[in-house]
């Protein structure tokens, strides 16, 4: 059982290697999900084959490029991400972007948690059975709880049931896999005509807010018990590795099951494999929801909630249950609310913020050598990372103009991208038409810091009051 919350792990009790980082992320990505992913390349943005398989590159790798750098700060700190992250912002300049983490992770669950109840109903109705509410709830309560019950116990189990869990999801992943591309229709799918440029951007767009842009305030919460003497490129490597393989394979494979099957709106596999389908499908879900979970916690405590990491983690999950709850039982019995859509909106909106924290944060982490030279869990006034009443205000500024640009250039869709349901007012350039408003609000973000952050003095972490006491003598 894991009590610790936000304090940093001292250095004799860090432990672990750089394959369990791999193994956390390869389990984490192996799901149902991705596939989806894939196959709207192609239904949505009518990508072909050899751009569906760039735009999965281009989008996973870089997506999780982010992920694995913030993952540096763990060993570096022993704190987690939004812990981490006040020796850039401030202890108060963290507290938004901790609250903006809590929400994207709890959404995130949420749709896991639903998209399983939903994958079961549809196979269960393949099987010939009815299904309704008696089915879906049942589902959700089932997958918040396994969820709840690994990350409740912390880091260590966490660890441990990803590695039991990418071994068991990786074969049957495989094999699932290759039965269902014995069913595409080969000529057809290399036959297909490239789409233009922008939508091969939009597709990275895609690629990259369905998967890694998700987990970007979480890469720090899983390395931060390994020790300082890391090698930070292996560690790099092991996360951007274990994530981008599995995201590749699977998003490709969903794209060329939707460009050589029309009739295939996942995987088309025989009435033998639906099961064994269904159940690696719930339990790739189960493989990112107890990580959402666990750092969903772990970000309500950043925001400055008085809880323990138990506690916080409980409330997380509560919120969960009850909106996916809310959500299929909604959505089974009228019909009227096609939760499918609320991840794009919900992404647009906070995409842009938490993509700009990354540029600012990020760029401390390459530049500053002496970036967590002091107590990141002093929140008080007399504390390392003050600075100015609470916010690095360079940091601070930064960051809340890439958040306003990328969220000026939001454009909003719905019916498969044949209705705008809301746009920016730079929604309708090219940017916001090709989905660009988080990269937008990253590169914004990181140069501003670039250039406002020198032309303040700002004490190194901790030296400030040697300065003082220092002038005293």
């Amino acid at each position: 059982m894991e009590y610790r919350g936000l304090e940093p792990v001292p250095e004799d009790e860090r432990h672990g290697s750089l394959r369990s980082m791999m193994w956390t992320w390869f389990a984490a990505n192996i799901g149902i999900l991705t596939v989806t992913v894939g196959s709207g390349l192609v239904t949505v943005l009518h990508l072909n084959a050899w751009q569906a398989v760039l735009v999965a590159l281009v989008g996973a790798l870089g997506s999780f490029a982010f992920v694995a750098l913030i993952s540096l700060a763990g060993p570096w700190s022993g704190a987690p991400t939004l812990v981490a992250s006040r020796a850039t912002f401030g202890t108060r300049g963290n507290l938004v972007p901790a609250a903006i983490s809590w929400i994207v992770l709890v959404v995130l669950e949420t749709v896991m948690a639903t998209t399983a109840a939903f994958a079961i109903s549809s196979i269960v109705e393949l099987l010939g059975f009815p299904t309704g509410p008696w089915l879906t709830i049942p589902v959700v309560v089932l997958l918040v709880a396994g969820a709840t019950a690994i990350g409740y116990f912390g880091h260590s189990m966490i660890l441990l049931v990803q590695k039991w869990l990418g071994w068991v999801l990786a074969p049957v992943m495989l094999v699932l896999c290759i039965v269902a591309l014995t069913t595409v229709d080969w000529k057809l799918a290399l036959s297909v005509p490239a789409a233009d440029f922008g939508s091969v951007m939009a597709g990275i767009g895609l690629v990259a807010a369905g998967t890694g842009v998700s987990w970007l305030s979480t890469g720090a919460d899983y390395s931060r018990y390994l020790p300082a003497t890391v090698s930070k490129r292996r560690l790099f490597a092991s996360v951007l590795g274990g994530s981008a393989v599995p995201l590749v394979l699977l998003v490709a494979s969903g794209a060329f099951l939707a460009l050589g099957n029309s009739a295939a709106a996942g995987l088309a596999l025989p009435d033998w494999l639906l099961v064994p389908y269904l159940i690696a499908s719930v339990l790739g879900l189960l493989a990112a929801a107890d990580l959402a979970m666990y750092s969903s916690g772990l970000s309500l405590q950043a925001t400055g909630v008085p809880l323990s990491r138990p506690v916080a983690f409980l409330v997380s999950a509560g919120v969960v249950l009850v909106t996916a709850v809310v959500v299929v039982t909604t959505q089974t019995v009228s019909g009227d609310l096609t939760f499918a859509e609320a991840l794009p909106l919900v992404v647009a909106i906070f995409s842009p913020p938490l993509v700009a924290w990354v540029g600012v944060f990020g760029l401390d982490l390459v530049l500053r050598r002496d970036l967590f030279d002091g107590d990141l869990t002093d929140t008080s006034a007399d504390g390392d990372f003050w600075f100015s009443g609470g916010f690095h205000w360079p940091a601070v500024a930064a960051w809340l103009a890439g958040s306003i640009l990328g969220l000026l250039c939001i454009r909003i869709t719905g019916d498969n991208g044949q209705t705008v349901l809301f746009s920016g007012p730079l929604g309708e350039t090219w940017l916001g038409l090709n989905s660009l408003g988080w990269l937008v609000a990253g590169i914004w973000a990181s140069a501003v810091y670039w250039v406002l952050e020198p032309l303040t003095r700002r004490h190194l972490p901790g030296r400030a009051h040697a300065e003082d006491d220092d002038a005293e003598l």
